[in-house]
């Protein structure tokens, strides 16, 4: 259970977006940030990380910083233990649904990167589809050891009921018809979205552009409210960082919202505050602002 809120304290818990935000440039979480959140934890506020990647894709920068709370991941479709990686929480996909969006994004020659939330020894991912990979998506496996599966046909996916998120990895412009077409027939049956990757192009070289697709019900902050309802925090008293598309409904929704200076235009506008750069301790400067008490809940200046 989380601490009882105090009124010295203005928040009881802060979200933390990975790419981009915690990590820096190298992927990796710098000693001023890693300080930083000893810092609040010490203060009595609790930090938690929510990201788009999976636990399995997040271990290797967590564990060094001896990360133990709960994980919102997958874009927010689980909520996984921290140190362990088990699920706590998942909303996955309908199976019919999850049928409609592959057999488009197979229409359009796209092979449909399907996350799965299974038991340890089964696959993170099926692969469905005969196309070539993406180089961002063969080196993202190759770089966090992704288990993964490949097969031809929708038919031949062993674990259809445990799609948590379809996704594609593309070049440049390559994903906008089969975006459009998931909008106009199936729009209402998914969260979608689609947007330019930052993370991968030094290792491709390439401009990679990515396309998530969830149930409806998914996003960071509908699973940090579950996490708040699970652990006893206040979603009124909630700051949250982040700089990307998928950052967006928790920075509009938490009690304080956090850009940093590397966002996106989405989250710079979801945003209440920005804060510094993630290869300048954008995060650390944040907590600290915090921890000051310059930084509160009913923050208004952008």
């Amino acid at each position: 259970m989380s601490p009882p809120s105090r009124p010295d304290r203005p928040f009881d818990l802060i979200v933390l977006d990975l790419d981009g935000t915690l990590l820096d440039p190298r992927g990796t979480v710098s000693p001023g940030n890693a300080a930083a959140i000893r810092r609040a934890e010490d203060a009595g506020i609790a930090v938690v990380v929510a990201s788009g990647r999976s636990w399995s894709e997040s271990r290797q920068v967590l564990q060094p910083i001896g990360y133990r709370r709960p994980m919102i991941a997958a874009g927010g479709a689980i909520l996984a233990d921290g140190a362990l990686g088990s699920t706590l929480v998942r909303r996955a996909m309908p199976v019919d649904v999850v049928a409609d969006v592959v057999d488009s994004l197979l229409g359009h020659r796209h092979p449909a990167l399907l996350l799965k939330d299974t038991p340890p020894e089964h696959d993170d991912y099926v692969v469905i589809g005969e196309g070539p990979l993406d180089p961002a998506t063969e080196w993202w496996f190759q770089h966090f050891k992704i288990r993964y599966r490949r097969v031809a046909a929708r038919l031949d996916d062993p674990h259809p009921g445990d799609t948590v998120r379809v996704g594609v990895v593309a070049t440049g412009t390559a994903l906008a018809t089969a975006v459009e077409e998931i909008r106009r027939d199936i729009g209402d049956r998914v969260f979608l979205q689609h947007w330019s990757a930052v993370t991968a192009m030094e290792a491709t070289g390439s401009q990679t552009h990515l396309l998530e697709i969830f149930d409806p019900s998914v996003n960071k902050w509908t699973m940090v409210e579950e996490l708040c309802r699970r652990e006893g925090f206040d979603p009124r008293r909630v700051m949250a960082i982040g700089d990307g598309l998928n950052d967006v409904e928790m920075l509009q929704n938490a009690a304080l919202g956090v850009s940093m200076a590397n966002a996106g235009p989405e989250a710079r506008a979801a945003a209440t505050r920005v804060t510094g750069h993630h290869a300048d301790d954008g995060v650390a400067h944040a907590i600290g602002q915090v921890l000051s008490g310059a930084w509160r809940v009913h923050a208004t200046v952008r």
